[in-house]
Parts: C-alpha cells; structure tokens; sequence
C-alpha cells in the first residue's frame, strides 16, 4: 500500500478552510454537488463528484481547526478502493491569515495512487480557488 501526498496554501483564515473540510455545506462549494459530513469521531462522510462517483467514509480524528482524518473509499470500490479502506489526513497551518493544507493519503493500492495524487493535487486546487473567490 502506498500513499498520496499534496499540499497547498490558501489564501484564507483557517477556521474558514476548516469549514470546508469538516461540513456538507463546505464541502459541496467544491467536492460535488452532494455531500453529508457529521464531524464527530465516528461520524459518517460522503461526497458525489459532478461525474456520479461517490466517496464513503467517517471521521476518524477530528482536532478543531487544525486536523482532520478520515476513512475513504469509493462507494463502487472503483480504482481498487472500497468505501472506508484507506485513510486521508489534512494537517492545517496558519501562516499569518493564509492557511497551509498538507493531505496525505495513505493504504492506497500501488495502481491507484497515481490517480488519486492527480486527483487531490485538482480538487485542492478548486478548493483554494473557491475560497479565494469568496
């Protein structure tokens, strides 16, 4: 099992990036059209992309506003990756007002973690944007 590892800074307050990491409605600013999120340890999470696919999984550690990780996977077990089989951690940094996300996604099938790289390195992207346009 490998990992995926990508980190970003955006121009915001990290309580702001928090919010859109941790809720349904942060989450659907740029994850998918639909997303649930119950952020207390054991609390279900899941996304739909633009394109149908689904994300399942639930939180795992949760420290108020600086990390999160959860269980991943996919709801159809696509890319060799079923619902809750691998873990994603997002550490944030605040650096005067900005805020540093670093993700690491780890227990990815060897064959799957070079989309999954692609992936996140994308929608962290669209997240920072989606913020800085706010």
């Amino acid at each position: 099992m490998r990992l995926a590892a990508h980190e970003v800074t955006i121009n915001a307050p990290i309580e702001v990036v928090w919010a859109h990491l941790t809720t349904a409605r942060g989450l659907v600013r740029w994850v998918g059209p639909h997303a649930t999120a119950d952020p207390t340890p054991g609390g279900g999470l899941s996304w739909t992309h633009p394109n149908g696919a689904t994300v399942v999984g639930r939180f795992v550690e949760l420290v108020p506003p600086r990390r999160v990780v959860f269980t991943y996977g996919w709801e159809d077990g696509r890319l060799g990756v079923p619902p809750e089989s691998t873990t994603v951690e997002i550490d944030l940094t605040d650096n005067d007002g900005a805020t540093t996300v670093r993700l690491v996604h780890h227990g990815l099938p060897p064959q799957s973690v070079h989309e999954h790289t692609q992936g996140w390195a994308y929608f962290l992207g669209v997240l920072s944007d989606t913020i800085s346009a706010s």
